[in-house]
């Protein structure tokens, strides 16, 4: 196949004579580390590969200058993805502050946009992007990711390891940019041959799921992602998810807090809007007897797959909490991630013995009134953890779902003064209120989980 190598991003005005649509571009700042991983990309995805190289090291003002300055270009290129590779041939970020490095802290007022729920407090907003330390990791990546799908939706941003193909990736820079790339919920690819588990992006061939069952918070009540999916995938979905839903318990006295047979997301008394209420409704449903207006029985009902989804209404379990998680399991305690999925899912196995069943992490969003933007890092681990315990299946939204509070936050909707709030709902172009997912930025979701369907071999 014919592939268009061009080596630095200098030479990009010598090139529009050429076809204006490139499959795939890849940039780095060391052109021989990164063609060692060219003929993987070309293999596993079949289509033609532009690379460039930086005229300097990936992590200056000089490199993310130049690809900021090149927007139009790779805009007008059309690319299906663009490969981003910096720290080649170079040292570890020293003592790296990458919270700081992306975020200022202002205290001030907060409030939403109809004027409501004013409260004071400390917030974490973007720093201005004149601002950004880009001789770090989270600097530099920061200003080239956010900027690529700005330039043209269509494209997926993947992170190359600053290493050969094949070489050990465990050293501190790769580490470092590992955890970059989860703040930013964006793939990081570790191999070449990670990336077949993300085939589907360029090819027109729709997976078979099946039937889906799925117990969820508002990302699923409010329909999103599922409507991506439907459209991605041959599914046939069945969605019980409730907006403000928690994975866990709120309460450990389930004989003074029941649950709820019919979970409503303006009842949250209690243990009334938990997952295990949602479970508690679909064996109303299965049975057949008790319905309420508008409710279709579900005897018979038997699905292919269940994801359990949520933990963006949950806050992290406390260290103490996580110690304890293989007692929760066994003493079936459900105030904890790892006791309430225990609990979640030796009921549906029994239910269901031959449905594949998958857990979600915490997507990377919150409202725009937090001061701890990575909040859904540490809850997204101790989700993994506990599914891990279980045997079920993980999909990462927190590794490449791509909606991250890094691109989606307050940063200058205000001052926080009195006359000039910071607005910590408003739309983004990815979200509709900085927290729940648009049209746009549900499509990313969807794509996370068909690709650890995938990488799990659910289809």
């Amino acid at each position: 196949m014919k592939k268009t190598f061009i080596f630095s991003l200098i030479l990009v005005l010598t090139i529009f004579t050429q076809k204006m649509n490139a499959q795939m571009m890849a940039f780095s700042d060391d052109v021989e580390t990164l063609k060692t991983w060219l003929p993987a990309i070309d293999s596993i995805t079949g289509m033609d590969v532009e690379f460039y190289e930086f005229p300097a090291p990936g992590r200056s003002a000089e490199a993310v200058n130049m690809f900021l300055e090149n927007q139009q270009f790779i805009s007008m290129r059309r690319p299906k993805a663009v490969f981003l590779q910096i720290g080649c041939n170079a040292s570890a970020d020293a003592n790296p502050d990458y919270l700081n490095t992306l975020f200022d802290f202002p205290t001030g007022t907060v409030l939403n946009t109809a004027g409501k729920n004013k409260r004071v407090k400390r917030i974490a907003v973007s720093k201005p992007d004149d601002q950004i330390d880009v001789t770090n990791f989270a600097g530099s990546l920061y200003m080239m990711v956010k900027n690529v799908p700005n330039t043209f939706q269509g494209v997926r941003v993947f992170l190359l390891p600053p290493v050969k193909a094949g070489e050990d990736t465990s050293d501190l820079r790769c580490r470092q940019m590992a955890e970059v790339a989860q703040m930013m919920c964006v793939p990081y690819l570790e191999t070449p041959d990670k990336l077949k588990d993300y085939d589907f992006l360029w090819t027109n061939e729709k997976p078979k799921i099946g039937k889906l069952l799925i117990l969820g918070d508002s990302y699923s009540e409010q329909r999103r992602w599922i409507n991506c999916l439907e459209d991605m995938a041959q599914v046939e979905v069945l969605n019980l998810g409730v907006s403000s839903a928690t994975v866990r318990d709120r309460y450990a006295n389930r004989t003074r807090y029941p649950y709820s047979d019919n979970p409503v997301k303006t009842d949250n008394e209690g243990n009334h809007n938990t997952l295990a209420s949602q479970l508690l409704k679909l064996h109303r449903l299965l049975e057949g007897n008790k319905l309420y207006e508008g409710e279709t029985s579900l005897k018979g009902y038997v699905p292919d797959v269940i994801i359990i989804q949520g933990g963006s209404n949950d806050n992290p379990d406390p260290q103490i909490a996580v110690d304890g998680y293989v007692e929760d399991i066994r003493r079936d305690r459900r105030t904890t991630f790892a006791g309430a999925l225990a609990y979640l899912t030796r009921d549906l196995r029994k239910t269901f013995p031959n449905a594949q069943i998958l857990a979600t992490t915490t997507a990377g969003l919150y409202y725009g009134h937090t001061d701890r933007p990575f909040d859904f890092i540490e809850k997204s681990d101790q989700q993994r953890a506990a599914a891990k315990m279980m045997g079920v299946h993980v999909i990462s939204w927190d590794l490449d779902g791509r909606l991250s509070f890094v691109f989606n936050n307050s940063a200058r909707t205000g001052d926080g003064s009195e006359s000039n709030p910071f607005l910590y709902n408003i739309e983004s172009p990815e979200t509709i209120d900085l927290l729940h997912p648009n049209n746009y930025g549900a499509r990313f979701l969807a794509e996370s989980v068909l690709h650890w369907m995938k990488v799990e071999e659910v289809f």
